[in-house]
């Protein structure tokens, strides 16, 4: 996305900053987009696919009583000798089933990490999912986590089905993602129209132009679905494998006065007792909890608790964490909504609007950021392909006096988003580093064919 007007020679050097910038990560990056886009785009739809897909195991006929969650347990516990449960997510509505997450067999002996995440095989979930009828306490069915449709999709968008090995690959996409927007919205703002540029009329495409055409189109789309992407690319990365570390070790420093709940807490063994039923904690749980579907967490030894979190993340402002004593039923930690600091809430709301969590409006906008991100790329290649003589990449020229009148700001700002984003860090050293060899090289062949 060029500009047409005049401008002087230090803004004129930044627009090819920006353009020489905006081409290679387009051209360089532009897979990346449109495996991103795709598979997002899939993403957002599995609401639909998945009421089709799953409706046999999700969906049961009302019947007249509820039975007890620990009979529902026990019968999956009967049917699954070999697998432990690492929680469960008591039906919550009418007709919906009761689901028992399971560790992987061979993670039977181990309820650590791998046990209670079902995260094994470098990323991917290697656990199952039981269903059961709520009515009659029966098992209607078992999938691998990988089954499921949201959860296939969710690993296929976040890392090719390859695990956390691959996740830095989508992380480079997105972070020069926001690169090209923000050098292309640089490029493309026009003066206004009492200083004799376009104004507000550079929103409108010139049609049946060609390249021209091309670029107006380019920009508007981008333009128009801008905001929904700058989130989705921000959220994104909020919960990438390394950018997504150092925001979470930043909200860690930012929230150093909320009120986490400690890893030792431990119950207070009574002799004589019996430790509480999967029935009375989900009684208690729903009692002290905002009505929202819940999933808890059993006691991993004699003295340990147990914990009941929102399983539902669509209701972000119904977030919980329960911590309760195993005995008494005590309540031992409690954090809501209302002792999240700023930054958490913001991205509490923010994963789930990129989830496309919230309703179909959500869903709408989402498909509609994907099909304006993938349109960006095919009218890039577009603009390219007219532009360029034939045979010839044709990059937009830098030279070593166009680098001289870069301000110093935009400098400090490549530093701070590189340290931010390491992985656009060191692929933006990359660049430069390849950049800086090109103008000295051309400069030295020149100076060698004028001499």
């Amino acid at each position: 996305m060029t500009s047409t007007f005049a401008k002087p020679p230090a803004r004129a050097a930044l627009n090819r900053l920006f353009w020489r910038v905006h081409f290679w990560a387009g051209l360089i990056s532009a897979p990346i987009v449109l495996f991103a886009a795709a598979t997002g785009l899939l993403y957002v739809l599995t609401p639909q696919i998945e009421a089709w897909r799953h409706a046999d195991v999700d969906r049961v006929a009302i019947g007249a009583v509820v039975q007890p969650l620990d009979a529902q347990v026990a019968a999956v516990q009967s049917a699954f000798p070999d697998q432990a449960v690492r929680f469960v997510v008591p039906a919550d509505g009418s007709g919906v089933t009761t689901q028992v997450y399971l560790a992987a067999a061979h993670a039977h002996h181990d309820m650590g990490k791998a046990a209670k995440t079902g995260d094994h095989d470098h990323g991917l979930p290697n656990g199952s999912i039981v269903y059961v009828d709520p009515y009659s306490a029966k098992v209607v069915g078992s999938l691998h986590e990988m089954q499921r449709v949201k959860t296939w999709a969710k690993k296929l968008h976040s890392s090719a089905l390859q695990g956390d090995a691959w996740r830095w690959l989508l992380e480079l996409g997105a972070s020069w993602m926001l690169v090209m927007f923000a050098t292309g919205l640089a490029m493309w703002w026009p003066r206004s129209q009492a200083s004799g540029g376009p104004g507000w009329r550079a929103l409108v495409p010139r049609l049946g132009k060609g390249r021209q055409t091309w670029r107006d189109l380019h920009a508007t789309v981008a333009l128009a679905l801008g905001l929904v992407l700058a989130v989705v690319l921000v959220t994104g990365l909020t919960w990438s494998k390394h950018s997504g570390e150092n925001f979470r070790l930043a909200q860690e420093a930012l929230d150093q006065d909320t009120p986490k709940a400690p890893k030792d807490l431990r119950s207070t063994v009574l002799d004589g007792r019996e430790r509480l039923s999967w029935q009375a904690i989900h009684e208690l749980a729903k009692a002290a909890s905002p009505s929202v579907a819940i999933q808890i967490t059993s006691p991993r030894s004699r003295d340990g608790a147990w914990r009941v979190d929102n399983f539902d993340r669509s209701q972000p402002m119904k977030r919980f964490t329960l911590v309760m004593d195993a005995y008494s039923g005590q309540t031992l930690f409690y954090s809501g909504w209302d002792r999240l600091p700023l930054l958490a809430q913001a991205t509490a709301l923010g994963i789930p609007f990129h989830r496309g969590e919230f309703g179909v409006w959500n869903q709408v906008l989402l498909a509609l950021a994907a099909l304006a991100a993938m349109f960006s790329v095919i009218s890039g290649f577009a603009m390219w392909w007219l532009r360029r003589p034939k045979g010839k990449v044709a990059a937009p020229s830098l030279t070593r006096d166009h680098v001289r009148e870069v301000p110093i700001w935009l400098w400090a700002v490549a530093v701070a988003l590189a340290l931010a984003l390491p992985v656009f860090g060191w692929s933006l050293l990359a660049f430069c580093s390849i950049e800086a060899i090109r103008i000295v090289t051309e400069e030295g062949r020149d100076r060698m064919s004028v001499g």
